[in-house]
């Protein structure tokens, strides 16, 4: 059965107990039900505190993607050619 969020999207919780927005991860319960849980508490968050939002709603959350200052790590990195074969 397909999931009913596009696979770009990030689970964002509004923890009660960190009293802000945050990244969210799926886990089981102690029943083996799917809960989303705070990323910073590992608090389960209520159905309604949930939304989902793509790269630019976590960036405006405080969370992005940073590239390391030395590359990629291969030896040629950063002299052009990372996407030559």
């Amino acid at each position: 059965m397909p999931s009913a969020v596009p696979p770009t999207e990030f689970p964002i919780v509004h923890c009660a107990k960190c009293a802000t927005d945050v990244l969210g991860y799926l886990d089981l319960d102690d029943a083996d039900r799917e809960v989303t849980r705070c990323l910073v508490c590992a608090t389960a968050a209520e159905a309604s505190a949930i939304r989902f939002g793509d790269i630019h709603a976590i960036e405006a959350i405080g969370y992005g993607f940073v590239l390391p200052e030395a590359g990629c790590g291969r030896p040629d990195c950063g002299q052009g050619r990372c996407g030559r074969s």
